[in-house]
């Protein structure tokens, strides 16, 4: 298998999104596939202009030449597409979505039925054949994540390939305060990233122990609340800072 991850994160392997990356990473290693990384927020990738030049003119190539590049060839050659990404005003990073509208290059301008009944368009080159989902979000319910599912899913059938499973962790300032509440999920992902690897997909049950949350909300807000006293310190440095200098 071989495995394109694309890391939509603003801040690289920081944060959450970044040790959910690695993790996968270890266990497709593990599971003997080969991986390929692009740290989106690093590359310089322009929206996509709608000129549909890649459909008119020269079929599957994009008109706008900058680093999609590498990514577009990766794409081809790939069996496994990760989008990683945190949950930004309920869908996935700016970064990571413009690099999803770019790939429309790989569509003709036809159109078809699918095999549920749906209009599509045909391809010109194909996405890998499937889709897997790293996402991971401030607040601590699941249900935040429910947008960006229906776009994960959307997007897979229009490229004409499977999900082979969304892992959505909430929670993500307590997991940041206390890292090792992310530890077992870690763990889990890295056994998942292993057994996608050998077998082509996730079983149902560790999805599931994977899309539990670490944390109740309870405990959540117990956490988080060392987060809010640190962001008040930083506001009263800031604003001390401000009174000085206008002295």
């Amino acid at each position: 298998m071989k495995a394109l991850i694309l890391n939509g994160s603003a801040r690289g392997g920081k944060g959450v999104t970044g040790k959910m990356v690695n993790a996968l990473i270890r266990g497709l290693a593990k599971g003997k596939a080969e991986s390929t990384t692009f740290e989106i927020r690093r590359m310089s990738i322009s929206p996509c202009t709608g000129c549909l030049s890649c459909m008119h003119k020269n079929p599957g190539i994009c008109a706008v030449r900058d680093d999609m590049e590498p990514i577009y060839q990766a794409l081809k050659a790939s069996d496994l597409l990760v989008l990683a990404t945190p949950l930004y005003v309920d869908t996935m990073s700016a970064q990571l979505k413009t690099v999803m509208d770019r790939c429309l290059a790989c569509l003709q301008p036809f159109l078809i039925r699918d095999d549920t009944g749906r209009v599509r368009h045909p391809y010109t080159w194909r996405m890998p054949a499937k889709f897997l989902l790293l996402s991971t979000s401030a607040f601590p319910e699941p249900e935040v994540f429910a947008a960006l599912l229906a776009t994960f899913h959307a997007q897979a059938a229009n490229f004409g390939s499977k999900a082979a499973g969304a892992i959505c962790i909430p929670g993500s300032i307590a997991l940041q305060v206390e890292p090792v509440l992310l530890d077992r999920h870690l763990y889990l992902l890295e056994e998942a990233g292993k057994i996608l690897a050998e077998t082509g997909s996730i079983p149902g049950t560790l999805l599931q122990e994977l899309n539990t949350p670490p944390v109740d909300v309870d405990r959540y807000l117990q956490v988080a609340a060392r987060y809010e006293d640190w962001c008040r310190e930083q506001l009263n440095k800031a604003r001390r800072s401000r009174e000085d200098a206008s002295i």
